[in-house]
């Protein structure tokens, strides 16, 4: 009796395990896949996103009303972290040249961003008229989360430590932005402008 009881235990206990795998995984392919890893950075105003395919552009921007599109790639160089080529980039500038009234904007960065390109990236922000802003790189979760959490320090008042521990989703498991990555260390040198 208490052999069978141990059974359906663990019978009970790999389905469930199982279930909640089956669901990461599943809300993870949709994350990425189905909403490029869109998320609200700023409700009406700032959004986070990996690369949306051209043909996809128009829905999305005309779900979130976005007026501008900051495009962090570059496509001169392929590397694991930016795979995009050149044509992709130069794509997806001809499909937002289509949609009326939105604003597309070329800020090629590496994963760590220079001065000059942090002073562009301002200079739009800075522009009522330019939000809501769609900020993406290739993949959504580096480059973009960066600049996005430059927003929250310079626009929204989080702290340079807030702005790093909110940079990495609860359900992502890189290092992308821990104390002492690049791109962390990055955010917690960061010097907020004098307004």
């Amino acid at each position: 009796m208490n052999q069978i009881f141990k059974s359906k235990k663990m019978k009970i206990a790999i389905i469930s395990l199982s279930t909640i795998l089956f669901l990461g995984l599943a809300f993870a392919f949709y994350q990425k896949k189905v909403r490029y890893n869109l998320v609200t950075i700023a409700e009406n105003k700032v959004y986070n996103s990996g690369v949306i395919p051209p043909d996809k552009l128009n829905g999305v921007i005309s779900s979130y009303n976005i007026k501008t599109i900051i495009d962090l790639r570059d496509g001169a160089e392929q590397t694991e972290l930016n795979p995009e080529t050149k044509q992709q980039v130069n794509t997806e500038a001809a499909a937002a040249e289509e949609i009326s009234g939105v604003h597309y904007f070329n800020l090629p960065t590496d994963q760590v961003p220079q001065d000059s390109t942090v002073k562009k990236f301002l200079k739009i922000m800075d522009d009522p008229k330019n939000y809501p802003v769609l900020i993406h790189c290739h993949h959504g979760v580096g480059r973009s989360r960066l600049f996005s959490s430059i927003y929250r320090i310079e626009y929204e008042h989080f702290t340079n430590e807030q702005a790093r521990k909110n940079a990495r989703l609860f359900w992502e498991f890189s290092n992308n932005f821990s104390k002492n990555s690049e791109k962390g260390l990055f955010l917690m040198n960061y010097k907020k402008r004098n307004h």
